[in-house]
């Protein structure tokens, strides 16, 4: 590989973007006089097959809208942001794919491409012709793990190096000189040099390339930006050294080997715990990895056989023995048992379950044997779902961009205060010129900018996710910070999402029909609905979900509709007047559910759901912190009212989107005026009918991430006490922005101090 570049990659890049079309658009690297080396492709022939496999194609990618495919993968060979451009721009290059999207920390490519148009192999052919190999991204926690230890390795070479040049520098010490003893002296620094160099150059050659590489493009660029903060450190390194070297070789001056040493070895330790730190902050992540089950024993025709878990499909029929995970989300079918899903939602307390409950995958079943019908297996399922959400590249937070951005300014300032250094005491004192120089360039140091503070929003992630938080990126942290309104949606986050029955009128048969629709969709008031069935055979021919409203269907052959009094008198007439009981019922603060059959209400209740304790704590906190706190909901505007009183949030009117019986666009719509107005909107919401709004807010909190709808929606998904888990939400992003802001500081006041006593040789 020529040693110009940082990877095969970079070397490849100028003939490479040239035969496919994108060199018009990248900076010229044949100004800078180099000779591309061709990248050696990253997988063999049968490796490029096994991506066109239907068995690979089933377990590792999902079908989007039009037919497209969707696939994430872990990326070898990804070094730097020129990697990061080359493989974005592969829409514009590669016909078929329509999304490539990189995170450089996790090696994580997010890959979209139409089927018929070009086939994942061909793909990876592409990416290996640039040098790039992409794997599985059930692979990369083991990649991730054998980097770190080659760089646990390389840490204990270099410390031992030092070790011993230290052990020879002491002889300098304690006055060993050319006078006392020439041969030993000069021995002494030739075996220095021999030791150091190997630790400096060789086991510390990723400071001098990462320098090379971004001093290059600054150049070339005229951007002092693109500088890296290795830049000063290799710099320093190479001074030192050819100094040290020259001193040996006449034998007249001081050699600096073992600080040398001692300093390559020390930053490699800081970089090999910023690894350990990267990976610990994610291990809540690989915990709900480990969560899932490799295997599930299916059932087929009376027979059971072994089949891996993310190759389930809904409709197959597992079997999990007690002790086992629930390897997808399902319906039991048949047998009783009691559940443990403390892993996804915190809550240890063991949940019975028999047929017709919904278990999630996993869940560990503790007593008896069950048989389960797959609803959602892999990514569709729910913990599959917030696993993804972890791990998809995000924006980054504007503090991190800033600090990125100052990155390469402050090396360049650091170059530039070196130049003046030098000049000043080449005038004052010629001797202590280089020293001084030298100590200015490995003394600062803009880790805090370009290392500590994305590693800060990383290992908030991480902490977040092991508390049952999961957060799309660090924007979100940073936005939490800043918002000025939260709108909290009452069924399921204010409330406890269980209601009961308090008042019921009309026949148990609509009652039925009506759970065999409601069975199909996720929401508090359809679980209740479906819990007060006394007939479970029930199997609807068709049903419609309708957002804020209810659902309809058809089952044995009548029209059945449940849902909002209102929507359903729209369609249905009331002979039996039962619709006169509503003013009774949300006088109550009950909920009312009515259900029609063949154009006929039938059935009217109302549902009580009890508020969460610590939803008074809730709106005391967003008050404390100078943010407004709004109740939207689908629910009957009385009681959302008599709820708001409870809780003493505002009351607004309904034109203003405040207390009023809101559906999906509503919900959505007030946010965009609220965001209008300047504000900076969190919304907080578990239905189906807040994704809308979830997706447009400023930061969009799924609480419990019941939908498949929310999850894709949110910015961050809450699984566990979801009042207490906001509270801690909103404390924890203070925490994070509060240590950045404090690091930037220090960061900048040291790097003052210690460029000034460098520069006046103290």
């Amino acid at each position: 590989m020529d040693d110009r570049f940082c990877c095969a990659s970079c070397s490849a890049v100028y003939r490479m973007l040239h035969e496919s079309g994108l060199a018009e658009d990248y900076y010229r690297l044949a100004t800078l006089g180099s000779t591309p080396t061709p990248a050696t492709a990253g997988s063999a022939p049968e490796q490029l097959n096994e991506f066109d496999s239907p068995v690979f194609l089933d377990r590792h990618t999902r079908t989007l809208d039009g037919g497209k495919r969707e696939v994430s993968l872990h990326l070898e060979g990804v070094h730097c942001a020129a990697c990061v451009w080359l493989v974005e721009r592969m829409p514009h290059a590669v016909p078929g794919v329509s999304g490539a999207r990189v995170d450089l920390a996790s090696t994580r490519l997010d890959l979209r491409w139409e089927p018929g148009q070009v086939s994942l192999s061909g793909i990876a052919e592409w990416l290996g012709r640039f040098g790039y190999t992409p794997h599985p991204l059930d692979q990369r926690e083991e990649r991730v793990r054998a980097a770190e230890r080659k760089s646990l390795v390389q840490v204990g070479i270099a410390w031992a190096l030092a070790a011993n040049v230290m052990l020879l520098a002491a002889a300098f010490y304690v006055g060993l000189d050319v006078l006392a003893d020439p041969l030993l002296f000069t021995t002494a620094r030739w075996t220095s040099l021999v030791l150091a160099f190997p630790a400096v150059f060789v086991i510390g050659r990723g400071f001098f390339l990462r320098a090379w590489t971004s001093a290059r493009l600054a150049v070339q660029r005229r951007d002092w930006r693109h500088l890296h903060m290795d830049v000063p450190v290799a710099l320093g390194l190479t001074a030192g050294f050819v100094h040290s070297t020259m001193a040996t070789v006449t034998g007249n001056g001081e050699v600096w080997f073992d600080s040398l040493a001692v300093l390559t070895a020390a930053l490699l330790t800081s970089r090999w715990l910023q690894q350990r730190s990267r990976r610990a902050a994610t291990e809540a992540v690989s915990r709900l990895h480990g969560a899932l089950p490799t295997m599930a024993t299916v059932v087929e025709d009376g027979t059971e056989v072994q089949r891996p878990a993310d190759m389930l499909a809904p409709g197959d029929l597992v079997r999990v023995e007690p002790g086992g995970l629930f390897p997808a989300d399902g319906r039991v079918e048949s047998g009783r048992s009691s559940v443990d899903r403390s892993m996804i939602t915190g809550e240890s307390r063991p949940e019975p379950v028999r047929p017709g409950t919904e278990v999630l995958a996993g869940a560990r079943n503790l007593s008896s044997p069950v048989l389960c019908r797959v609803s959602a297996a892999g990514g569709a399922s729910r913990l599959g779902g917030l696993l993804d959400l972890a791990g998809r590249p995000a924006d980054e937070a504007p503090i991190v961009e800033l600090a990125n951005r100052i990155s390469g300014p402050f090396v360049a300032v650091v170059l530039t205060l070196a130049v003046i250094t030098a000049v000043a005491w080449t005038i004052i004192d010629p001797a202590q010129t280089l020293p001084n120089v030298i100590a200015l360039l490995v003394i600062t140091c803009p880790c805090a900018l370009g290392m500590a503070t994305p590693l800060a929003m990383t290992v908030a992630s991480g902490r977040a996710a092991g508390a049952g938080i999961f957060i799309r990126g660090g924007l979100s942290i940073q936005r939490l910070t800043e918002a000025d309104t939260v709108i909290l949606d009452k069924t399921g986050t204010l409330t406890a999402g269980q209601p009961t029955l308090v008042y019921s009128e009309g026949p148990q048969e609509a009652v039925n029909l009506a759970a065999a629709l409601e069975r199909e969709i996720r929401h508090p008031l359809a679980t209740a609905v479906t819990a007060l069935a006394t007939q479970s055979d029930l199997i609807p021919d068709s049903v419609t979900s309708v957002p804020g409203n209810g659902v309809h269907g058809i089952v044995q052959g009548q029209r059945v509709a449940a849902g909002r009094p209102e929507w359903i008198l729209e369609d249905a007439l009331d002979p039996q007047s039962l619709c006169d009981r509503l003013p009774a019922i949300v006088s109550q603060g009950l909920t009312p559910v009515v259900v029609a059959v063949d154009g006929q209400v039938t059935w009217i209740g109302g549902f009580g759901d009890t508020v969460r304790p610590e939803a008074r704590d809730l709106v005391d906190f967003l008050t404390a912190r100078g943010v407004r706190a709004w109740l939207l909901s689908g629910d009957h505007p009385e009681v959302s009212a008599r709820v708001a009183r409870e809780l003493g949030l505002p009351l607004a009117s309904p034109g203003e989107g405040g207390l009023t019986a809101a559906g999906p666009e509503a919900k959505a719509a007030l946010v965009q005026r609220l965001q209008q107005e300047g504000r900076i909107v969190v919304m907080v919401g578990d239905g189906l009918n807040d994704a809308p709004a979830l997706a447009g807010a400023d930061v969009g909190i799924a609480v419990d991430a019941g939908t498949q709808s929310n999850r894709f929606a949110a910015d961050v998904v809450i699984t566990r006490n979801p009042l207490d888990s906001l509270m801690e939400l909103f404390a924890g992003a203070d925490r994070t922005m509060a240590v950045i802001r404090r690091n930037l500081g220090i960061s900048l006041a040291y790097n003052m101090l210690a460029a000034g006593l460098a520069m006046g040789g103290l």
